[in-house]
């Protein structure tokens, strides 16, 4: 039985999935690579040359990341991507998340705090992909926040579910500008300039809280700084009945 004819959409998926994969292999090996080279380095005490090979392994992570990203977003766009639905302990995910950021703020003396009921719920979703959205929206928090800033983590009760926001006092959007925010590719003219990446963050994190049956918003004014907020319901879109 001859097989049936790939959609053009379900070739560029195999396509971008091929790549994808091809690509991670030899960074994979690099990452390994340069971080046993650190390793050697460090116990000679040879810092120009660690810091070197620190650059290396820094840059290849960025490099898989963007992969995993452009494969996420062509996943969502044309459906692929699932979630992994099961009981999510948000509280303990929000702490862990912000022990995962705690370096990066710890390196622009940024001040982390987090509010939350003393019980919260059990939620239905994909623990690793709502926390691959909160890390999206923490680490943006600590990019746009100027050193000696402060970064608040809020977890509420909402109607049928909860929302987590994400609160800083950097350097704001203006409004015109918001409306691009959630759409792949697409940058602030001023973050293109200061900070590299291909714009697929927040549109991933778009794509993933909508899955779950849920929206994701932000309010920000220019030097007043942003809260990037999300509502995630109790049970997934996935469980509940239709």
């Amino acid at each position: 039985m001859m097989p049936l004819m790939e959609t053009k959409e379900e070739e560029w998926l195999r396509f971008i999935d091929t790549l994808s994969h091809e690509l991670k292999t030899p960074l994979t090996t690099i990452i390994a690579a340069a971080g046993l080279l650190a390793e050697e380095l460090q116990a000679r005490g040879d810092e120009s040359c660690q810091k070197l090979g620190h650059t290396i392994i820094h840059n290849a992570n960025i490099l898989e990341k963007r992969l995993v990203e452009l494969l996420d977003i062509v996943k969502t766009g044309s459906g692929k991507l699932q979630l992994q639905v099961e009981p999510v302990d948000l509280k303990s995910l929000v702490l862990g998340t912000c022990m995962q950021v705690g370096p990066i703020l710890h390196n622009k003396d940024q001040k982390l705090s987090t509010e939350m009921p003393d019980s919260v719920p059990i939620i239905q979703g994909d623990g690793q992909r709502i926390e691959q959205v909160l890390l999206n929206l923490m680490t943006n928090a600590a990019k746009f926040t100027p050193e000696g800033g402060n970064i608040c983590v809020r977890v509420r009760r909402q109607d049928s579910g909860l929302v987590v926001d994400v609160q800083d006092n950097g350097i704001g959007i203006a409004r015109e500008e918001q409306g691009k925010l959630f759409k792949p590719y697409s940058r602030l003219s001023s973050d293109r300039q200061r900070h590299p990446g291909l714009g697929l963050g927040l549109a991933l994190a778009k794509q993933v809280v909508e899955l779950h049956g849920g929206r994701i918003w932000v309010e920000s004014e220019p030097g007043k700084g942003s809260t990037f907020s999300f509502f995630l319901p109790r049970s997934s879109a996935r469980e509940r009945p239709q």
